[in-house]
């Protein structure tokens, strides 16, 4: 048997013509190891996105944020994404850019299989059409089935449209879309407030959306994955020399933000010194990057979230006052998923459609309502997963749901209940395990930790000693 020939006329003689050509593309392409992970980024990749080659390579391809509320599971890798079952996939989604922007693209992608015939990774291109899609209201054969980012959302939402992540036909979820579409009209500064995994940082998307400044960027800061120092430099940046390892003149998020709007998720968290800076930033809409003393105005709207009870900070000492009155301009609660329990059965049809799964059996939903749902809508879409990759594609049953749904074994959290109880219950429930304890919750195993760690909850893991504690970022 004969191999076959290089192909000279073409150049693909050598890794580095194959390189070319790809960067020559029109279309972004990128390919990814087994588990998700970046191993190859071209040049119309970098351009629509925004990221690099060097900060693309070697993270998963989460980075670009996937369209988890259409049900997309980016960054798993195309084992369990479903590209290997499948073969490929052709979709229509958003992604969203280094800067904030959503881009709405077609995507194609393919599972790479090594010699042995092993799934080895995965082969990935999208188009960008968002202006394409914007251009007219005309039906065209391919386009996409859902709205261009910017689109304004408020005759939609009125209908119960998901286009946010919002699903529910309850009076609860019908009173915040009406509310969120409210307040996008003004440039009031906004205080999410609700438990982890309701939706806060889908309702901050939505009131971006739906704002004047939806063509600005959306640019989000995690204040609870940074220590005291980073989260400084994050926000206000900082100049070459400010500190070791500080090579270059870095601009902050309120700087990238400019023209958009800036999302402060967990805002709770930051700390006194970061408190007094981000209140000056309100008072005078000026920002001065670490080092230096020269003021360089901003024009942001901030949207802050936490799942805390600021008011019990303020009072404990442990939040400024006059800071927390000039964030809760409007404050804006989000319910959580057990006080509007009807809309769990057309949330799941809807997430498992986006899925191309079919709706769950009848004994799988009467489970699915049984079920407090601690973690929320992120807990559900967390549940569904799993099960649709049990169920092979087939309607979910009972016996695809992990143990704990089918057991109900989570209590409704009642007004009595406290984030102690919460996390106690939960970290019982699955032996001690903190990985799936926080994946319970629908929170980052360095959040479990950082507030078990504030509550004083000491709980065994089955790793054993070895396994270190995360540290915060």
């Amino acid at each position: 048997m004969t191999s076959t020939p290089p192909l000279p006329f073409l150049g693909l003689g050598s890794l580095e013509m194959l390189r070319a050509l790809a960067d020559a593309l029109p279309d972004a392409l990128f390919t990814t190891d087994e588990e998700g992970l970046v191993t190859y980024w071209n040049a119309a990749a970098e351009r629509i996105t925004g990221y690099s080659s060097d900060e693309a390579v070697g993270r998963r391809c989460s980075i670009l944020a996937g369209d988890a509320v259409r049900g997309c599971m980016c960054g798993v890798g195309p084992l369990l994404c479903g590209i290997e079952a499948r073969g490929k996939s052709t979709k229509c989604c958003t992604i969203r850019t280094k800067d904030g922007r959503d881009r709405l693209i077609v995507k194609n992608a393919v599972a790479l299989h090594d010699q042995a015939g092993r799934t080895a990774g995965a082969l990935e291109s999208f188009t960008d059409v968002t202006e394409l899609e914007a251009a007219g209201p005309a039906p065209r054969e391919g386009a996409c089935a859902v709205p261009p980012p910017g689109d304004r959302a408020g005759r939609a939402d009125a209908e119960g449209d998901d286009r946010h992540g919002l699903l529910g036909d309850h009076p609860l979820m019908r009173e915040l879309r009406r509310t969120i579409s409210l307040v996008a009209r003004s440039e009031a500064t906004v205080m999410i407030l609700g438990e982890s995994g309701v939706g806060k940082e889908r309702v901050a998307e939505a009131i971006h959306r739906q704002s004047r400044r939806a063509a600005g960027p959306l640019v989000r800061v995690a204040c609870s994955a940074l220590n005291e120092s980073l989260l400084e430099s994050e926000l206000f940046g900082h100049v070459k020399g400010a500190f070791t390892g500080a090579v270059r003149d870095r601009r902050g998020r309120f700087q990238e933000a400019s023209g958009g709007t800036l999302l402060l998720d967990e805002i709770g968290d930051v700390s006194p010194a970061v408190q007094v800076k981000l209140l000056r930033v309100i008072e005078q809409r000026v920002v001065e990057r670490v080092g230096d003393s020269q003021p360089i105005p901003v024009d942001v709207r901030l949207v802050c979230a936490t799942h805390r009870d600021l008011k019990q900070l303020v009072a404990d000492g442990r939040f400024r006052a006059d800071l927390y009155f000039r964030l809760a301009v409007f404050p804006l609660r989000v319910p959580a998923l057990r006080e509007h329990p009807e809309d769990v059965g057309p949330i799941a049809e809807r997430f498992l459609a986006r899925l191309g799964v079919p709706p769950p059996t009848a004994g799988a939903l009467r489970l699915l309502h049984a079920y407090a749902w601690p973690g929320n809508v992120r807990e559900l879409q967390n549940v569904l997963e799993f099960a649709a990759l049990q169920a092979g594609g087939l309607a979910i049953a009972p016996e695809h749901l992990p143990r704990d749904v089918c057991a109900g074994s989570f209590p409704a959290r009642t007004p009595a209940a406290t984030d102690r109880d919460v996390i106690l219950g939960a970290l019982a429930r699955t032996g001690g395990n903190r990985a799936r304890a926080a994946d319970a919750l629908g929170i980052s195993r360095v959040t479990l930790w950082k507030r078990m760690k504030r509550l004083g909850v000491v709980a065994p893991d089955p790793a054993g000693p070895a396994e270190q504690e995360p540290e915060p970022a």
